[in-house]
């Protein structure tokens, strides 16, 4: 179940921040990062925060592009982790283009830095993302009179 985000309004800037506690069941690894045979659990807490900054003077609305600046951070809480807690951070600064009042397209750059299996190895990946947002709502309309 994905976490209820925090929505902050800061004038016609936005900020979405949430905490993540994934539990896993993750492939043992042996050798410096080749698969072994069977699994061992572990626990991850991820946090994420994305300010928005609009590039309008109506603020981020249909129709109208903001720019998207996000981090995130992952933390491994299994004991059984020998080398280091941390595991990755995502970071992203892109340009995005709300295309409905619950919808948006990013296109931007992405650095991911992840903690590669065998624990004491890291790897650093720099991309193009392009990501689509749709936010369901699906409370019931209330009628007002």
């Amino acid at each position: 179940m994905a976490p209820t985000p925090l929505h902050t309004k800061y004038g016609k800037v936005r900020t979405m921040q949430w905490l993540r506690l994934e539990e896993r069941w993750r492939h043992n690894i042996k050798n410096d990062n080749e698969l072994a045979d069977g699994y061992w659990f572990d626990m991850r807490l991820r946090y994420n925060y994305m300010l928005n900054i609009p590039l309008s003077e109506k603020g981020i609305v249909p129709k109208t592009f903001f720019v998207a600046i996000n981090g995130e951070i992952f933390v491994n809480l299994s004991k059984k982790v020998v080398y280091n807690t941390f595991d990755q951070n995502r970071f992203f600064a892109g340009l995005s283009y709300q295309t409905g009042v619950h919808s948006n397209i990013q296109l931007g750059f992405m650095r991911v830095y992840q903690q590669l299996g065998a624990g004491n190895r890291y790897r650093s990946t720099d991309a193009i993302r392009l990501f689509y947002f749709q936010n369901l709502d699906i409370r019931k309309n209330k009628k007002t009179h």
